[in-house]
């Protein structure tokens, strides 16, 4: 395994760290290599290094990987400000798939996306051909029928059906159940009259994607969407994804996992471990079932009973 740093693009402004697999590996040429870049204002290494580690295991099994910072993170120079923050990252993931292209001779990348950073993975994988596979995590999240009645019964589980907290628990249903007419009332006007009003932005979010997340799996892209464990109120089964989607969302080429055991940034040694292996399977495999059982930490949550649910 070697390690590289260096700076790229117009005028050396990006600063990253190639890692690549041993000269004299004998493994066949990589299938594509993997991007990396910050999470919010984290530094390229990644929350607890969890991209350096990430790095050099898959480095190990013959994949090669850039892990840089963004225009005006880290030890990069800021942008000049004639792109707005979207498209800048995404200019900037197509230059460090160039650095990567360049040096691991490589012609078809995956995209980790870790929290903040899936949006601009998800509109770079949209831009550029190159793109093979794109890792969603933690970011898209949609509640269904399904993921609240969940949520209701692990927070009675946890609670123990504890009386103060049933109360509690009572008294938010009873005040979800009030506001229901209204909603129902509102929902009805809005099919009824289409010019009513305008679709505002989270209205027209999900069609969109679904538009985008079908036109990446006609072209062959892979998408993975992953959830962690550690706010079930947001996601807290797999398939919540596609449930939220509808039929309309392509059969093909979308993979989910929920990694129940961990939290957000994987914090602990085997949280870290779950993480790293979902990552590896997304990327070398077709499905995310090939991490062991006992790899995951002690649950965080009554619910949390393995590594990974599946979809």
């Amino acid at each position: 395994m070697r390690e590289i740093s260096l700076a790229f693009g117009p005028g050396q402004a990006l600063v990253g760290t190639l890692t690549l697999p041993a000269a004299d590996q004998a493994a066949p040429a990589a299938p594509l290599g993997l991007v990396m870049f910050n999470s919010g204002v984290v530094h390229r290494i990644g929350p607890h290094r969890i991209n350096v580690k990430l790095a050099r295991k898959l480095a190990l099994r013959g994949i090669p990987s850039i892990r840089f910072d963004l225009h005006g993170m880290g030890d990069s120079l800021r942008a000049d400000g004639v792109l707005p923050y979207e498209r800048q990252a995404v200019a900037d993931l197509g230059l460090a798939m160039d650095a990567l292209q360049d040096c691991a001779g490589v012609a078809r990348f995956a995209l980790l996306g870790f929290c903040s950073g899936a949006v601009p993975s998800y509109l770079a994988a949209q831009a550029d051909p190159r793109v093979g596979a794109v890792i969603l995590y933690d970011a898209f999240a949609f509640p269904t029928p399904r993921s609240r009645a969940r949520f209701l019964w692990l927070r009675l589980s946890g609670h123990g059906f504890d009386p103060q907290a049933l109360r509690r628990d009572v008294r938010r249903l009873g005040r979800g159940l009030a506001r229901l007419p209204h909603r129902l009332f509102e929902r009805l006007r809005r099919r009824g009259n289409e010019t009513f009003k305008q679709a505002g932005p989270s209205e027209q979010k999900q069609p969109m994607m679904v538009r985008g997340l079908g036109e990446l799996t006609r072209r062959g892209v892979k998408v993975v969407v992953l959830h962690a464990g550690d706010d079930f109120g947001v996601a807290n089964y797999a398939e919540q994804f596609r449930d939220a989607m509808g039929d309309a969302l392509p059969r093909e080429g979308l993979h989910y996992g929920f990694l129940a055991s961990i939290d957000h940034v994987a914090t602990s040694t085997p949280a870290q471990k779950v993480f790293l292996d979902a990552i590896c399977a997304a990327l070398l495999g077709d499905h995310l079932d090939c991490m062991p059982a006992d790899a995951s930490p002690a649950p965080a949550s009554p619910a949390a009973h393995s590594a990974a649910e599946v979809g």
